[in-house]
């Protein structure tokens, strides 16, 4: 650890514990998505007149194309192929607009990527998640990128924090996760990481080490400096 002051709730969470690597999240965490992804999702349930239930909102939150695919597909009584053919399209049509960062990402990014190795999971698929990082400015940011076709189960299963970790060669309980959403924050936790929570302007923050409310928040970087 550096010389640098340990802002007091970090301390509080972590005591005097520093990563040797971290792991991030990217959509609505690094990347502004969410907000495509949420149009891709909108007009997918429309051209396919999908009657959406009390808490399906929640379940597309943070979950794999495959999975939201499933639930229009149940919503809809239309194939599910077919359905998952159109979230491609309209997705990686949405994307091709253009693809902004979230606030506070380029700055943290730099900050930890002088300390330690980072990398970035996500329950994209990884041909996705190149494409996104690359328009977004990021991609040269990390050594190791994992997906939800690099490892058998996706996120809220353990296995792509766990990859991560293995793939930059530090244990789990040496890592740090960022994550914004329950489903990935599960994740994270399952494999043993420690995390910071970035919840989505009204989301719940889910079960971590610490919540912050941006990536903007002037103790983090503080904190990363003083790693």
């Amino acid at each position: 650890m550096s010389g640098a002051e340990v802002p007091a709730r970090f301390a509080e969470a972590f005591g005097d514990w520093t990563p040797r690597a971290v792991v991030f999240d990217c959509d609505g965490l690094l990347l502004d998505t969410e907000s495509v992804w949420q149009r891709t999702e909108d007009l997918v349930v429309a051209a396919h007149d999908a009657q959406l239930q009390a808490g399906d909102e929640d379940v597309l939150h943070g979950s794999t194309i495959e999975a939201a695919a499933e639930l229009i597909s149940r919503r809809s009584g239309h194939d599910e192929q077919e359905v998952l053919a159109d979230l491609h399209r309209e997705f990686e049509r949405e994307l091709s607009a253009g693809i902004r960062t979230m606030a506070g990402a380029e700055e943290i990014l730099r900050l930890a990527g002088e300390k330690v190795p980072l990398g970035c999971a996500s329950n994209s698929w990884l041909a996705a998640l190149e494409d996104k990082l690359t328009l977004g400015g990021l991609r040269e940011k990390f050594a190791v990128l994992e997906a939800s076709d690099t490892v058998e189960n996706a996120k809220p299963a353990p296995d792509m924090y766990a990859a991560a970790a293995r793939a930059l060669g530090i244990g789990p309980s040496d890592v740090l996760a960022f994550e914004d959403s329950g489903t990935g924050a599960q994740a994270a936790r399952d494999a043993g990481l420690r995390l910071i929570a970035v919840p989505a302007p009204g989301y719940d923050a889910p079960p971590a080490d610490l919540a912050l409310t941006s990536l903007t928040d002037p103790d983090l970087a503080a904190w990363i400096r003083s790693w």
